[in-house]
């Protein structure tokens, strides 16, 4: 019996640890994670944490469904809102090309300092979140259609009028039938 017990406690262990968001737990130092009945969404804000001052706020997305689900994103239901309460949307395709020359050494920075967002089933085919590309890289989208087989990630760029302050901010994704709100520091 005692042996029973411990199996069950040890296979109910998990590195997550719930945060006072309610849905939302912690993966690590600087990794957050909401599952909802549409999104399944991994936040990494290692770079993001470091940036205060920078016009250009970049967070790393991993993002996918749950089993049997499916959803799209749409480009203007992605914000950050800042601790002041300000929506700030996602930047277009055009801002990122017209800052990119400036902002280059800010990417090779962000590249080098990301964590590893790979929390999602190894059988889910990996993807790109397609917002963004570089200037000549090819083709970005408004839209990104998540299934339960694919595990799209990237980063999320949003320029910020008079630069990233500290406080509590928040990744919003508006869904058909649900939202993501994830709260993070800065």
């Amino acid at each position: 019996m005692a042996i029973l017990i411990t199996v069950a406690a040890v296979a109910g262990c998990s590195s997550a640890v719930p945060t006072e968001d309610p849905g939302v737990v912690r993966l690590g130092d600087y990794i957050l994670r909401q599952t909802g009945p549409e999104v399944d969404a991994v936040l990494g804000y290692r770079f993001a944490s470091a940036s205060v001052g920078d016009e250009w706020l970049i967070l790393e997305v991993a993002l996918t469904s749950p089993n049997g689900q499916s959803a799209n994103i749409k480009r203007e239901n992605v914000f950050v809102r800042t601790p002041s309460g300000q929506r700030i949307p996602l930047a277009t395709q055009r801002e990122f090309n017209e800052a990119y020359g400036g902002l280059r050494p800010t990417l090779q920075k962000a590249a080098v300092s990301r964590d590893p967002m790979d929390y999602f089933n190894a059988s889910r085919r990996d993807c790109a979140l397609g917002f963004f590309t570089t200037p000549g890289g090819g083709v970005s989208f408004d839209e990104l259609t998540l299934n339960d087989r694919r595990g799209c990630q990237g980063q999320l760029y949003f320029r910020v009028p008079g630069g990233i302050q500290p406080g509590r901010w928040v990744l919003g994704i508006d869904l058909e039938e649900s939202e993501i709100r994830i709260p993070f520091p800065i």
